[in-house]
């Protein structure tokens, strides 16, 4: 016995297009249940096989469901498909490609609950008025990815985006975060585009952005110590002096000048020249002098350059200024002191002055 539905209502996405707006992802579909003559099949338990096919009515399957369904007294049935209640599915409605091509919906029915289905024919999903009303301006999805095609401006907390803006956000009681990151998450970052921005949340913290390309990434502090050009470029050069007493020259290595703290990007130079006045009231010999650097981290140790002068001495009751100055290269973006470094076996510097440091970053 063949049998009829007569379809009453269905509710479906425009096949052409998505709706972001928090949807259900369910198809509502009601339907009256008849056999060839026309007489309802009521009160009745039916199974039914929905599915959702791709350009034709035949065409590849989207997505497929089979559903147990009682039928009313009037022969009457009602369906959320994709909602609960189903069984054997595949697929999904949500991720069902709405916005390419045309969709149709195939019926197939077992009057007697069974598995043995008798196809009833299809419908073309067509879009209901208000999805028709949103069209011009939409999300679509493609695969993790949503985009907007807007081709106009977006604004939020106004009404009336600034014309110059694609984006623009008004308010005066929040901010725009932006995605945060060490440093080691930062560099990892695939092929960033040239301009991304970003903030570190580690030394030395702050928005960087890539200067560079994709391939060859140069990524820059905004605001930070030192020039903002590409290495070997002239950049822009900052420049910085420290005067203070500091610690008398020893038997252990150590700043005798007051040192900078310098904060410094990724292949920057720092050009040092320190200096300080020192002797004794006896006289003093075998002073070593250097041009160092330290991390600012706990713990770490002065490194001097190979640059220094040594076996420096001077004669009792005088003073002399003592000058060191040197390049630093090729050190890893961070925060560092830059000074004179002593070091000494005799204990008659002490009839010293202030000293001074400066250095220029590019």
């Amino acid at each position: 016995m063949k049998y009829l539905f007569l379809l009453t209502y269905l509710v479906a996405f425009l096949s052409k297009f998505t709706v972001m707006a928090q949807a259900p992802n369910k198809i509502n579909y009601q339907a009256a249940a008849r056999d060839a003559s026309g007489t309802p099949l009521v009160n009745r338990d039916i199974k039914l096989r929905l599915s959702i096919r791709q350009d034709a009515p035949d065409g590849p399957v989207q997505y497929t469901e089979t559903r147990s369904v009682t039928t009313n007294s009037l022969g009457l049935f009602s369906v959320a498909i994709g909602g609960d209640g189903a069984s054997d599915v595949s697929g999904s409605v949500a991720s069902t490609s709405w916005n390419s091509g045309d969709k149709f919906l195939k019926v197939e029915i077992d009057p007697n609950g069974g598995s043995s289905f008798t196809d009833m024919g299809f419908s073309q999903l067509l879009s209901v008025p208000f999805a028709l009303s949103s069209a011009d301006n939409q999300w679509q999805a493609n695969g993790s990815n949503i985009s907007n095609k807007n081709a106009g401006n977006v604004g939020i907390g106004t009404n009336v985006p600034d014309p110059s803006a694609i984006l623009d956000l008004k308010s005066d009681s929040k901010g725009l975060l932006l995605p945060r990151m060490s440093a080691g998450q930062r560099t990892s970052l695939s092929q960033p585009a040239t301009g991304l921005l970003v903030y570190q949340t580690e030394a030395p913290e702050g928005f960087y952005y890539n200067k560079g390309t994709p391939a060859a990434p140069d990524w820059i502090l905004l605001g930070g110590t030192g020039p903002q050009g590409m290495p070997g470029s002239p950049g822009i050069i900052q420049s910085y002096t420290n005067a203070g007493t500091a610690a008398y020259p020893s038997s252990i290595s150590d700043f005798i000048s007051a040192p900078l703290e310098i904060t410094i990007q990724e292949g920057q130079t720092v050009f040092l020249v320190s200096s300080r006045a020192m002797g004794g009231y006896f006289a003093a010999n075998e002073l070593g002098i250097y041009p160092a650097y330290q991390n600012v981290a706990p713990g770490s140790p002065i490194q001097k350059l190979n640059l220094g002068m040594y076996g420096l001495q001077v004669p009792a009751n005088t003073r002399i200024t003592f000058s060191v100055n040197g390049v630093f290269k090729n050190l890893p973006a961070g925060t560092y002191r830059f000074g004179m470094a002593g070091i000494t076996t005799s204990s008659n510097w002490i009839n010293a002055e202030w000293s001074y440091s400066s250095a220029l970053v590019f």
